[in-house]
């Protein structure tokens, strides 16, 4: 069998009254990556942990997720204003949908001056009042509010509200999971024309009631490890090429450029601009990472 190596893949976009979005990496069913370079070309991410299994995606991964790649890698514009809206914890999706829950991380890769992030309530609230909100149009008002800026980060658990709009552009990791409860449309709901369905009595069991604490949305070192139950996450910054390995072969690595472009030497050489994203196997002992140009910034993920 030929040796695996560092793997790309062909990006989809998909529409939203929003704006946009952009799926980089996707192991959901219907809706797999499929690699662009090298001799795996046209093969789907979950054809491939079919045939190299740990190889591909480590030991401890393949035996959670078998043939199922357990990540989604997004890219959202948001033009207009993103519902507010939540998604549910791993016991319940898998009541209801057979499926995984939704934890997030957004990484602002561009926001403009009037963009707006809202996550989680600023106090307790019930379902009664959260509904009535949801009806009159002032569920805002008891929302934490942030202004997003470039190179912030935010980690959104599985049953917290949230929102955004004004201008932003947002790379999203999360589960591999495309369940969303929306609870409030900014008032589109309200009219024939612009009417999505709405699913806030499926997210009142779903939803967490009590006021949410967002960390420092840049923390006090900007290169930490964000560490949850589903993905490990650290940012690097590049101003020289760093040899890397992976430690025994425990999971494969997701390199996704935030910043510059970088290029990957192993048994083959991959370069990518921002908002690329390169998969390294789990079985890759040495590889090389190098900014192209004076600097460069990328997001490192793995699954624990």
């Amino acid at each position: 069998m030929n040796p695996l190596y560092p793997l790309c893949f062909t990006p989809t976009s998909v529409e939203r009254v929003w704006g946009g979005e952009r799926w980089i990496l996707s192991g959901l069913e219907g809706s797999n990556s499929v690699v662009c370079n090298g001799f795996l070309s046209d093969n789907e991410i979950n054809e491939l942990i079919e045939v190299y299994m740990e190889d591909l995606v480590g030991e401890s991964v393949y035996r959670k997720f078998s043939n199922e790649f357990p990540l989604l890698v997004k890219i959202l514009d948001i033009k207009d204003y993103l519902s507010f809206q939540v998604h549910p914890p791993d016991e319940i999706a898998k009541v209801r949908h057979n499926a995984y829950g939704k934890a997030e991380f957004w990484y602002v890769l561009d926001a403009t001056p009037q963009a707006t992030l809202f996550l989680g309530f600023n106090r307790p609230l019930t379902p009664a009042e959260f509904s009535q909100r949801c009806l009159n149009q002032t569920l805002p008002e008891v929302m934490h509010e942030f202004t997003p800026r470039r190179g912030d980060h935010y980690y959104i658990p599985p049953g917290t509200v949230h929102a955004a709009g004004g201008g932003l552009v947002v790379a999203e990791i999360q589960q591999v999971s495309d369940i969303t409860y929306r609870v409030y449309d900014w008032g589109r709901e309200f009219h024939k024309e612009t009417a999505r369905e709405m699913h806030t009595d499926l997210a009142l069991d779903a939803i967490h009631w009590e006021p949410f604490h967002p960390a420092d949305p840049q923390g006090d070192d900007p290169e930490k490890i964000i560490e949850t139950p589903w993905f490990h996450l650290t940012k690097k910054t590049l101003t020289a090429p760093i040899s890397q390995s992976n430690i025994l072969g425990s999971s494969f690595r997701l390199l996704f450029c935030v910043e510059g472009a970088i290029q990957v030497e192993a048994n083959q050489s991959v370069r990518i601009e921002k908002e690329g994203l390169i998969l390294i196997p789990a079985t890759m002992d040495q590889y090389t990472i190098a900014p192209k140009g004076s600097s460069a910034a990328l997001l490192e993920v793995w699954v624990p």
